[in-house]
C-alpha cells in the first residue's frame, strides 16, 4: 500500500511535468500543489473572479477598470517570428517572486483590445 501511495503522490506529478509544459487550468490539482509548491504574486486588487470577467474584445480601459494596473507591461511578440503581432501589448497580472512554479495570468492587447487571455499553472 505504501508503494502505491508513493507512486501516486510522486510519480504522477513528475510525469505531468515531463510530458506537459504546464497545466492549462486555473489551478493545478491539489496533489501537484503539495509537491510543486506554487509561488504566485498577484497585482494589487487582483482576484480570480475579476480576471474571469475579462473577455475577448474588451478595451484596455475596461480591463484596467476591472483589474487595475498590471505588475508589468511588455511586448510579448517583439523578438519572435510573429511579426504581424509585434504591436501586441502584454499585461502581466501574476509572477513568481522566487522563479518557481506559479499561476500565470496574462492578457494580450491588439490595438488596445483584448486579443488573448492566458491562464494556466506554469511549471518552472
Amino acid at each position: 500500500m505504501t508503494i502505491i501511495l508513493f507512486f501516486l503522490i510522486f510519480t504522477i506529478p513528475l510525469f505531468l511535468m515531463v510530458f506537459f509544459e504546464n497545466f492549462p487550468v486555473k489551478s493545478p490539482p491539489k496533489v501537484v500543489t503539495l509537491i510543486l509548491q506554487p509561488d504566485t504574486k498577484y497585482s494589487a486588487g487582483y482576484t480570480e473572479e475579476k480576471f474571469e470577467s475579462i473577455s475577448i474584445g474588451m478595451s484596455e480601459k475596461q480591463v484596467l477598470d476591472i483589474l487595475g494596473e498590471p505588475l508589468t507591461r511588455w511586448r510579448p511578440y517583439r523578438y519572435t517570428k510573429f511579426q504581424d503581432k509585434e504591436h501586441f501589448v502584454g499585461l502581466q497580472y501574476s509572477e513568481s517572486p522566487g522563479s518557481g512554479h506559479y499561476n500565470l495570468r496574462q492578457i494580450y492587447l491588439d490595438n488596445g483590445k483584448v486579443a488573448e487571455i492566458i491562464s494556466y499553472f506554469y511549471i518552472d
